[in-house]
């Protein structure tokens, strides 16, 4: 038998240490931890599947959950000797059914913690109007999860000190559905529905907001002339996207800037819906997280 190499045994120590670290940080946290007060996203189960996962996955996970009544949230910590004192919610995607917590929540986390940013992912509640018993109409539904999206803001605003983050430096972010989500928590579309439990003596309002292939509805374009300030607000779509198109894009960019909003728009030619990192999908495409990077530092909020 062949004696272990003490470079073999460094790599499994490394990874052993990493995989304990990342598990360590990894925890789920109740995103309201006193509970919802007659919370009407109530399913009698929640459910999780695997998907299949991508080769350029950082987490190497593809859970998807739906059925969610008890959201919940995870933080990862920017690289401490790269912190730049920025943080972002991540609103993953899912058509409100579901919730794409890796493909689209951790592993953008985990690429920004790299980068010197500080983000959690939120496992918002879903909208399962299939499921048994239940009965909530989708206008009821909108205030519940758009306090979801607040509350996440609130936390990391909350945990800024011992996060390290700038409390004037926290934006928040999404795909698809957590893409409008975060329109939503931009555009302060649903604060006078805001349920009673829900409400903050912290601002909630995002210092920026990044929309990758997002859902965007008509009263969005709307609410962008009643709401002052809105932030920042970076986009990115592919011009193969035929479920959230970007002609929709283009029109929330026109209305942006015909109302003084600082807005950047990509539009790429490769890229259908749900492109993630955009890593495999297209030589352009795959470099929209490190435009969302630059876009950050010509606003001033990355050094």
């Amino acid at each position: 038998m062949k004696p272990i190499s003490t470079s073999f045994l460094i790599a499994f120590l490394f990874l052993l240490i990493s995989n304990l670290a990342f598990s360590q940080q990894a925890q789920l946290q109740p995103l309201w931890k006193d509970g919802i007060p007659n919370n009407p996203v109530n399913y009698s189960q929640e459910l999780v599947r695997t998907a299949d996962v991508n080769e350029s996955s950082p987490s190497q996970m593809n859970r998807v959950f739906s059925q969610v009544s008890e959201p919940e949230y995870i933080i990862y910590k920017a690289v401490e000797s790269r912190n730049q004192h920025v943080g972002i919610v991540i609103c993953p995607g899912g058509g409100f059914r579901d919730v794409w917590f890796d493909r689209e929540g951790v592993d953008f986390a985990l690429w920004l913690a790299d980068k010197g940013i500080t983000s959690l992912v939120l496992k918002y509640r879903t909208f399962n109007k299939d499921a048994d018993g239940f009965k909530l109409e989708r206008d009821k539904f909108n205030p519940e999860v758009y306090a979801d999206a607040k509350q996440a803001i609130y936390i990391l605003k909350s945990k800024a000190d011992e996060l390290g983050i700038d409390t004037n430096k926290i934006g928040i972010g999404g795909f698809s559905a957590g893409g409008a989500l975060s329109l939503m928590a931009t555009l302060e579309i649903f604060q006078d529905r805001l349920p009673e439990y829900a409400e903050h003596t912290k601002n909630t309002a995002p210092d920026f907001a990044c929309l990758i292939y997002p859902g965007i509805a008509d009263p969005f374009y709307k609410a962008v002339g009643k709401k002052r300030p809105v932030p920042p607000v970076f986009m990115v779509n592919g011009a193969e996207d035929v479920k959230t198109p970007a002609l929709r894009c283009l029109k929330l960019y026109e209305t942006l800037l015909e109302n003084n909003v600082k807005a950047e728009l990509h539009i790429y030619g490769k890229g259908g819906h749900g492109f993630d990192s955009g890593i495999g999908r297209g030589f352009a495409v795959e470099t929209w997280q490190n435009s969302f990077i630059a876009w950050l530092k010509d606003m001033g909020f990355l050094k």
